[in-house]
């Protein structure tokens, strides 16, 4: 039963991801990031071909299938659909699970967990969003950020866990990105970023934000040195931040205690 729970809880994300992947290339058009593209696409309710614009059947939007199936090609004009497709809609089917796995199977008979499970499910959703495009546009949407930062709130108060140490995590975090974003004069550091420093702050707490942040930096400085050592990119190439920031805030929410603990037991 509990098994049949999480792949319906699966196959939930996944669909959730492959609205994310609709839903940033319809950004992507109202931000002036596709400008050769009908703004009037970004506002219907039915999926287009990225490439032809000929409207999708049913069959090609099933998730993660649809792009196997195809080859990793659109079927109207053949031409090869992002390989991101199926790795957000996998990736937020995964962190569907690994959210729901946090709590105890009584969540059902308890109304503020259960508020707190989709609000988290919710919350996640717009992580992804953020990461992708971000990742693809150079970008953090303002609206996702906003929703965010009210859903960490929402999600402490439901938890009991909101405090002053909360807000002040969240000015601390958000002022040291600040600090950096002032100092390189934007080009190390994004003003998106900084904003989203706000709701890492009210959702992690102090100690938490710290790790995501390490997690961010050391992972973004890896991922920089090797796109150089292959030579994808420059010195001075702007790279996005954001996608580092949400996988250090993923991180630090899902496995920050067990971190901390293990941090505490060897020093």
């Amino acid at each position: 039963m509990l098994l049949l729970l999480k792949i319906m809880v699966f196959i939930l994300g996944a669909c959730f991801g492959s609205f994310v992947n609709m839903w940033e290339y319809r950004l992507a058009i109202k931000y002036g990031h596709k400008k050769n593209m009908d703004k009037k696409v970004a506002d219907d309710k039915f999926s287009y071909c990225d490439n032809c614009g000929k409207r999708l059947k049913i069959w090609e939007n099933i998730p993660i299938i649809s792009w196997l199936y195809l080859g990793g090609k659109t079927s109207c004009c053949h031409k090869k659909l992002p390989i991101s497709y199926p790795i957000v809609e996998l990736a937020t089917g995964v962190l569907f699970v690994v959210y729901f796995n946090s709590f105890s199977f009584d969540l059902f008979g308890n109304a503020k967990l259960f508020l707190s499970l989709l609000i988290g499910l919710l919350m996640i959703v717009f992580l992804v969003l953020s990461a992708t495009f971000d990742f693809k546009y150079m970008e953090l949407p303002d609206f996702s950020t906003a929703v965010l930062v009210v859903g960490s709130i929402a999600i402490n108060y439901l938890n009991h866990n909101l405090a002053w140490i909360n807000l002040f995590a969240a000015i601390g975090a958000c002022g040291f990105l600040l600090t950096l974003y002032v100092a390189t004069k934007g080009k190390g550091m994004g003003i998106g970023d900084v904003k989203l420093a706000v709701f890492m702050g009210f959702l992690l707490g102090g100690q938490k934000t710290i790790l995501a942040f390490y997690v961010a930096f050391i992972v973004g400085a890896i991922v920089g040195i090797g796109l150089m050592i292959f030579k994808k990119a420059k010195k001075n190439s702007v790279l996005p931040f954001g996608p580092y920031l949400i996988l250090g805030t993923v991180m630090a929410w899902s496995c920050g205690n067990l971190v901390l603990n293990l941090i505490y037991k060897w020093f």
